[in-house]
């Protein structure tokens, strides 16, 4: 079990969906660092034109992200919201979500999620983007 961990000297890993060859972004997973049970924290860089993950929710499980920099939009329940560093966002269980980036500059989250057992989750088609000024 680490107490400090050095994040900028960790490598960004590529994240990918069991079965996929579509990269979904990349991330620092400082869970595994740290050797958290309860928590899953981790650093999540989404590029330009990209996400991070699928339209899902989680059963039982409470997510937080904080954007370090840049801008991007998060699709909380089939609505597209604008999200930029500084910005908190909190997800209850059973809550569909999806973080795309619609700019030219990556966007750099922290992502905290509980982790709680009997949890699943559920995915549903992406919804359509918005329409962008």
């Amino acid at each position: 079990m680490k107490y400090i961990v050095k994040t900028k000297e960790l490598l960004w890993q590529p994240k990918f969906f069991p079965g996929e060859e579509k990269q979904y972004g990349e991330f620092k997973p400082l869970w595994k660092e740290h050797e958290m049970k309860q928590l899953e924290v981790r650093v999540t860089l989404i590029p330009p034109g990209d996400t991070n993950t699928k339209y899902h929710t989680h059963t039982k499980e409470e997510e937080w992200f904080y954007v370090l920099y840049g801008s991007c939009h998060i699709n909380i329940e089939g609505e597209w919201h604008k999200i930029e560093e500084g910005d908190s966002i909190f997800k209850p269980p059973g809550t569909y979500h999806i973080f795309r980036n619609f700019g030219e500059e990556p966007c750099e989250l922290i992502m905290l999620g509980t982790n709680v057992e009997g949890s699943e989750v559920h995915r549903l088609p992406e919804p359509e983007p918005p329409k962008l000024q």
